[in-house]
């Protein structure tokens, strides 16, 4: 994203948009420095356990893709919806099977 690449070159001392202050401030609201973290199955883990809140209080998964108490939440649901719909058609996607089994 924009805003790791513009942490990166602060920390690098190189000319950047990000200051400390905008640093912190994402840092307070947990902001993921690391792509890694999300790819390696943290960030997976963490948006599924978050999903099976939402069912405790709703009944349901059909979270909004615009769901303004947690937008990550619901583009992560649009995003697994499409990976799924993907391996089904049997076209390259990041589902896996134990992902689909979940």
């Amino acid at each position: 994203s924009k805003q790791r690449c513009q942490y990166k070159f602060l920390m690098e001392d190189k000319p950047s948009n990000m200051t400390i202050e905008r640093a912190k401030a994402l840092d307070e609201i947990e902001f993921e420095w690391e792509v890694k973290s999300i790819r390696d199955g943290e960030g997976w883990q963490r948006r599924y356990q978050e999903l099976k809140e939402f069912r405790e209080r709703t009944g349901h998964c059909r979270v909004p893709r615009r769901y303004n108490e947690n937008k990550a939440l619901g583009l992560w649901v649009q995003t697994q919806r499409r990976e799924y719909k993907l391996q089904m058609e049997d076209k390259p996607s990041q589902m896996t099977i134990e992902r689909a089994k979940a």
